[in-house]
């Protein structure tokens, strides 16, 4: 593929991880406003409740979406059309969730929120799952393609964090939600339509008509088949628990900031920072390593390093190397290679282990890795709001060094259960 098809391709990731960043960023904290008088806009509770709702919502989505794209393909038409049904979709939804205004009467703030968070939610998945996908389509079967469009999903995302922490900020604090929000919706949908333009030359003719309509039977059989998948299976042991490590560290960084350095939550940013400094760069060697080891070699060792890194992070708070806040830096850096190696390699993985059933069903595979991920992810938040609880109370810092055991922990038990997993194989 020509370097232009490659920066389309990233560009759809980049467009929709910027709308996903955004909103789950401020939405929170846009809830919270008072506009000078002592009511919030929306209860912060209810919010996060009415969030957790459409997370399950969208968890359940993900399969129905991969099944309609795969649908699609059957019946002999080109993937990459459902990004035009699609990619502005989520762009209106995220305008509308930051519309509301003290003005609106409260059923109606909540009429739009609500409206908002079930476009957003839908456009994400039935616009991601397809468009994830085309690393099947776009790659023509030759790994190396495949490879680069892998790494490129990774690199979208770790830019996209990285323009969530620095500059979303600043466009809030002087153009406010709504003018911000419009910003990221148009930004990020014109750049969702780009991957449409990546096809390689001659893809249109590979393209085999095979009638799959899209039924419940159907699509409860598929994500059978899919679950059977003895290799896929061992896969989500080892993605399922960078995921959720991953998670966990995203969200007890506010605790080792506050409650081990004795800072605040704007040195979050300090800490994230490192990490996202050093995995940008490092998603350019992700292919070679790939390529060299493979996706599975390459993620067993990332995995086992990471798990190390994390334990490290318990022992934030000591000066170890300069200030406490410098070791912490460091600490948190040393994860950036290991983040880039696991988010690199994970579409290719999906890929390939679809690939190898020859059912042509890899928007399946990618609908129901992101539900058992986004059900992983819903256990290792729970699990780092019991260790938040537990930390205002006797155990205090105890319980914020005991987060990134976990996260590491979570690392060591999927590769354990990813080897047991691939043994039995074998040996069958």
């Amino acid at each position: 593929m020509s370097k232009r098809q490659l920066l389309y391709f990233l560009s759809g990731q980049l467009g929709v991880m910027l709308l996903a960043r955004f909103f789950f960023q401020w939405i929170v904290s846009f809830s919270t406003q008072t506009d000078g008088g002592s009511e919030s806009l929306f209860s912060a509770a209810l919010v996060g409740l009415v969030l957790l709702g459409f997370r399950l919502f969208d968890g359940i989505t993900d399969p129905i979406a991969g099944a309609v794209s795969d649908s699609w393909v059957s019946k002999g038409k080109e993937r990459r059309r459902l990004l035009w049904y699609w990619f502005v979709i989520p762009a209106i939804g995220l305008f509308l969730c930051f519309l509301p205004t003290q003005a609106m009467s409260v059923a109606v703030r909540w009429g739009v929120l609500l409206v908002g968070m079930l476009l957003f939610f839908l456009g994400y998945t039935f616009y991601a799952i397809p468009y994830w996908s085309l690393i099947g389509d776009y790659s023509l079967g030759e790994e190396s393609n495949r490879r680069q469009l892998s790494n490129l999903l990774g690199l979208g995302l770790m830019v996209a964090t990285a323009i969530g922490f620095v500059v979303s900020p600043f466009l809030v604090q002087y153009l406010g939600f709504v003018a911000s929000a419009t910003l990221f919706a148009v930004v990020g949908s014109v750049l969702m339509i780009l991957p449409y333009y990546a096809q390689p030359e001659g893809l249109s003719h590979s393209i085999v008509e095979q009638k799959h309509a899209v039924s419940l039977k159907t699509l409860i059989r598929d994500l059978i088949e899919v679950l059977k998948h003895r290799d896929f299976v061992a896969l989500l042991m080892i993605y399922g628990g960078s995921q959720m490590s991953l998670t966990v560290m995203t969200a007890a960084s506010p605790f080792i900031a506050q409650s081990l350095l004795g800072g605040t939550t704007a040195d979050v940013a300090r800490l994230m920072g490192p990490l996202l400094a050093l995995s940008i760069p490092s998603f350019w060697l992700v292919p070679y390593f790939s390529k060299r080891l493979g996706w599975e070699r390459v993620s067993l060792v990332a995995a086992l390093m990471l798990a190390i890194v994390y334990g490290l992070s318990a022992f934030v708070g000591f000066g170890i190397i300069g200030s406490p806040m410098t070791t912490a830096m460091i600490i948190f850096g040393l994860a950036g290679p290991g983040v880039a190696i696991l988010l690199g390699v994970e579409g290719e993985a999906i890929t390939t282990c679809a690939e190898r059933t020859g059912s042509n069903q890899v928007s399946m595979y990618f609908g129901v890795y992101n539900f058992i991920v986004k059900a992983l992810n819903g256990v290792a938040i729970a699990v780092t709001g019991i260790f938040a609880d537990l930390s205002s109370g006797g155990l205090g810092t105890w319980a914020v060094r005991a987060m990134p055991f976990f996260a590491g922990g979570s690392l060591v038990v999927g590769v354990i259960l990813y080897w047991r997993l691939r043994m039995k194989a074998l040996r069958q």
